[in-house]
């Protein structure tokens, strides 16, 4: 068996890039995950925003973003962008905005889904006894908008870092890289990519029991009723 995984030793040196490449993969897939979550909370008010043009804006980035291939989101931020701006950016930053960008169209509507849940009696209750808008949001609607959202939030944090495979494109040494870089040296392309799969897989059964985990624990902290 071990013979089959590692013919002549030549597996030993992709494990170590495994490593590395795995933790790159973890953390680009992390920090894009916050930098749309952030965007998609802005998208959000500017989506139930009173001003109309401003709501058609979020509907048109929501649109052209969906109705379009990651891949392309990737190339457009590693190539496009820097040549329009006279800028440089490297492939890491340029694959976490693409990321980022992408993950904050679904993002914008899970929330809005999770909001759309929520009775307009629990924020005129809030009204009435003396909470202002802040307030509101941040005691009555945002612990219900966050609870709600944990189970799609954490889907759509498998399809990112599923997603971040689309780095490899623009040289960026995540885990797909990694896997490509040694077919290509070892020759060996089932030992690799059975390798890769398992690495992603055990990463991902672990996001989904940490997503259980937390959506127990923000259930009890909710009063009764939410």
């Amino acid at each position: 068996m071990l013979d089959w995984i590692d013919k002549g030793g030549v597996i030993a040196p992709f494990l170590e890039g495994v490593v590395s490449g795995t933790a790159l993969t973890l953390v680009a897939s992390a920090c894009a995950f916050v930098i749309g979550l952030a965007l998609g909370i802005v998208l959000l008010l500017a989506r139930i925003s009173p001003f109309a043009p401003l709501r058609a804006l979020v509907v048109l980035w929501v649109s052209l973003i969906r109705g379009t291939p990651a891949l392309i989101h990737m190339l457009i931020a590693y190539y496009m962008v820097p040549a329009l701006l006279d800028i440089s950016v490297s492939p890491i930053t340029a694959g976490i905005a693409a990321l980022a960008c992408n993950t904050s169209a679904y993002i914008v509507e899970i929330l809005r889904g999770a909001l759309g849940t929520i009775s307009w009696g629990q924020r005129a209750a809030g009204y009435a006894v003396g909470m202002r808008t802040a307030q509101v949001w941040r005691h009555v609607l945002l612990p219900q908008v966050i609870y709600r959202s944990i189970p799609p939030l954490t889907s759509e944090f498998t399809l990112l870092l599923k997603a971040s495979s689309l780095m490899s494109i623009i040289a960026v040494p995540e885990l797909a890289t990694v896997a490509r870089n040694a077919t290509l040296q070892t020759d060996l392309p089932l030992q690799v990519f059975t390798i890769t799969a398992a690495v992603y897989f055990v990463i991902l059964f672990l996001i989904s029991a940490a997503s259980r985990l937390c959506e127990r624990r923000v259930a009890r902290m909710l009063p009764h009723g939410h």
